[in-house]
């Protein structure tokens, strides 16, 4: 096995998702300003924020990817200029980038930005992973649908490229979010950053009676009896709705593969999720490198966060119809996020409220390397005034435990299974 370990690149959706991916264990985050990057909506950070976020990595020796992965038309091309001179201040570790417009753009302006080519841009064989490295690309974000043994064979054949593979988070249903689906329905571009998810709509389908497809009349589409209903469940027909990408216990397989940057999907996800993915696979990591067995508490953990059931993906072979999600279960979290934990001043401790908490609670308290159970004995809004529960959206609080905590502790409570 490479003796080197590989990076956790986590995702950084806003400056205090990726402080908590930092101090939960991830080695690098991505992150994107709108308007370029493919996480347009929803997307919290700034360009103050990424000043201020790669000042932290550097002080910390980690590193900081910028993403500017779309594919862009005719009419984004001159504020791209003007945007990556802002860009080459912040001195990114690289830029992630799909477009070869856009890198052309970039390579002429600045060749000292390194650029990571995009999942976007499907790179499935070695002989295009040869190709962009004569273009100036440094690492390859390999698409979603290879396999190992199809990874295997691109670092045999490519060995000076570094290679960079998800293991975790959502999937999409086309070739890693090349889809115009979005832009039919609903005038919103995947490939702009503005995907609506349509692929994750419930849908009726039907199949229809007639004998001969070559016949189908107009009057036959507005006839209900020419159809027979394919109904999977009361909510609907989830054609498209894959289960989330889980590769914990390949990792080993991965490594030796030739892969050295293990990446997770989600800029939009919570603080939750960016810390507590972090803190399972920094474990998973530190003990592969030792040689330790993967610790089978991790996949507990994920179950914890709300996810649409797990899967593999391509990776060990074509996925089966089980890799599409129809129990609403899934879609449930296991767990009700709580809070952060602050530092603590005389018998209390600051808490940032992120869910209810009450007196008398039973909490699980996660850290960046353990985990305990306590009871909440008393809460306290920010006067300082005793109170039976606080609510999400009164900001900062007060809380006294029965035990030592850890600042920057995740507070979840957990929900009783069916």
């Amino acid at each position: 096995m490479n003796s080197l370990s590989p990076e956790l690149l986590m995702p950084a959706g806003s400056l205090e998702k990726l402080r908590m991916a930092f101090h939960y264990g991830a080695d690098a985050v991505y992150a994107g300003v709108p308007l370029f990057s493919l996480r347009a909506r929803e997307n919290e950070i700034s360009f103050e924020d990424l000043q201020v976020g790669i000042d932290e990595a550097r002080r910390n020796n980690k590193k900081v990817y910028l993403t500017a992965n779309i594919f862009a038309r005719n009419l984004k091309l001159k504020s791209f200029r003007e945007q990556v001179e802002r860009w080459a201040v912040l001195k990114p570790d690289a830029l992630i980038m799909s477009d070869p417009g856009l890198m052309s753009i970039v390579r002429e302006a600045h060749p000292e930005i390194p650029i990571h080519l995009s999942v976007q841009a499907n790179c499935m064989n070695w002989a295009a992973v040869k190709f962009w490295q004569k273009m100036g690309v440094t690492r390859v974000i390999l698409s979603r649908e290879l396999r190992l043994t199809e990874i295997k064979e691109i670092k045999q054949q490519v060995p000076d490229m570094e290679l960079e593979a998800f293991v975790h988070g959502a999937i999409c249903i086309a070739y890693s979010g090349r889809c115009l689906m979005s832009h039919y329905m609903s005038h919103r571009d995947a490939n702009q950053g503005v995907c609506d998810n349509s692929c994750r709509y419930p849908y009726k389908v039907y199949a229809q009676k007639n004998e001969n497809p070559d016949e189908i009349l107009l009057q036959d589409l507005r006839d209900p009896s020419q159809f027979y209903p394919l109904e999977e469940d009361e909510h609907g027909t989830y054609l498209m709705n894959s289960k989330d990408l889980c590769l914990i216990e390949h990792l080993k397989e991965l490594h030796e593969a030739g892969v050295c940057s293990f990446k997770v999907e989600g800029r939009t996800k919570s603080v939750f999720y960016a810390a507590l993915v972090s803190r399972v696979y920094r474990q998973a990591i530190d003990d592969m490198m030792a040689g330790r067995e993967m610790d089978p508490s991790l996949l507990q953990q994920l179950d914890i966060l709300a996810h649409r059931g797990y899967h593999k993906g391509f990776l060990m072979g074509a996925p089966t119809h089980q890799a599409q999600n129809y129990q609403e279960e899934n879609r449930t979290a296991k767990s009700t996020f709580c809070g952060i934990l602050g530092p603590k001043k005389e018998d209390l401790y600051a808490v940032e409220v992120k869910g209810r908490i009450k007196a008398g609670d039973e909490l699980d308290i996660f850290s960046p390397t353990t985990r305990q159970q306590v009871r909440v004995e008393k809460v306290f809004d920010s006067m300082n005034r005793e109170k039976e529960t606080l609510h999400p959206g009164v900001g900062l609080a007060y809380v006294k435990i029965n035990s030592e905590i850890e600042p920057l502790s995740l507070m979840c409570q957990m929900r009783p299974r069916p």
